[in-house]
C-alpha cells in the first residue's frame, strides 16, 4: 500500500493561464486529504474525487494563494450535504495563526475548523500527520505525513529555516517550495526559497526523492531543475498540475 500524490495546482503567488496555484490531494486505500485550497484547485480535484469522498482539508498558512478556494468548497460541501450525497461535515484542520483568519473557516453545520501548531498530531486516511514552523511572512506550517514506513514532506512556504530541514531529514518524498531562481532570491522576511537552496537541504537532509513547486509562473522550470540539481546531485522532480506520484 502507499500514498498516491496528485498535484492540484503548483504556481505561486498567482497561477498561469489555464492553472492553479498550491493544492494537494494526498490518498491512500483508506480515503483522500486535500493539503491547501488555492485558485483552481477544486475545479481540478473535481477531476479526480467526488465532494463526498473529500475526507479531510489540511491549510499550512493563511495567503490567498493557498485558500482562496476555500469559500466554494464550503459551498460545494453544503450542496451535496443539503441533496443527500454528503453524510458528514468537511473539517478543516488550519493553522490556527492569524487567529483572525483561522475564525472565517467555519460554515454553519457544513464545515467545522480544528486548530493547528507545530506540536499538532493528526490521524487522517491511516497517515500520521505532524507540523512544524516554517520561516514565511505569515504563520506557516510544513506537514509531514507518515503512512505505512515511507513518509512524504511538504514544506508549505518557507525560508531557509532548521525546522524545515529537521522535518525534512531523511524524507522518502520532499516536495518543496522553489519560489526563485537564485538569481532573483527576495529578502530573507518574505520566506520563499530558491531552487538552489532547495537542492542543498534535499543532499544535506538525505532526502530520497526531490520535487520542486511552487513557481513564478514564468519561470522556465528546466532552469529552476537544473539549479536544483547541480546542488542536490541527481535528478530533481518538477511538479505539474495533473501529477502523479506514489510514494
Amino acid at each position: 500500500m502507499t500514498m498516491k500524490l496528485r498535484i492540484l495546482g503548483e504556481t505561486g503567488p498567482f497561477p498561469a493561464p489555464g492553472g492553479a496555484t498550491t493544492g494537494l490531494l494526498l490518498s491512500t486505500e483508506e480515503g483522500n486529504v486535500l493539503i491547501d485550497c488555492g485558485s483552481g484547485v477544486v475545479s481540478e480535484l473535481l477531476k479526480h474525487v467526488e465532494v463526498k469522498d473529500i475526507d479531510a482539508l489540511i491549510v499550512t498558512h493563511h495567503h490567498a494563494d493557498h485558500t482562496v478556494d476555500i469559500p466554494v468548497l464550503r459551498y460545494a460541501v453544503m450542496i451535496h450535504r443539503l441533496h443527500g450525497h454528503r453524510e458528514q461535515p468537511l473539517t478543516i484542520y488550519a493553522n490556527k495563526e492569524p487567529e483572525s483568519d483561522f475564525a472565517t473557516l467555519p460554515f454553519e453545520d457544513h464545515v467545522q475548523a480544528v486548530p493547528l501548531d507545530a506540536r499538532s498530531e493528526v490521524m487522517l486516511c491511516g497517515m500520521k500527520f505532524t507540523f512544524t514552523n516554517t520561516v514565511h511572512a505569515v504563520p506557516c506550517l510544513a506537514i509531514s505525513a507518515e503512512y505505512q514506513g515511507k513518509r512524504f514532506v511538504f514544506s508549505g512556504d518557507s525560508g531557509m529555516s532548521e525546522n524545515l530541514e529537521k522535518i525534512a531529514e531523511g524524507a522518502d518524498f520532499f516536495l518543496c517550495e522553489a519560489s526563485w531562481l537564485h538569481k532573483d532570491k527576495g529578502p530573507d522576511f518574505i520566506g520563499h526559497l530558491t531552487s538552489k537552496e532547495v537542492g542543498e537541504i534535499g543532499k544535506r537532509r538525505n532526502v530520497k526523492t526531490l520535487c520542486l513547486t511552487h513557481f513564478y509562473p514564468d519561470y522556465d522550470r528546466s532552469e529552476l531543475k537544473a539549479e536544483a540539481e547541480a546542488e542536490f546531485g541527481r535528478e530533481v522532480l518538477i511538479a505539474n498540475k495533473g501529477d502523479v506520484f506514489e510514494i
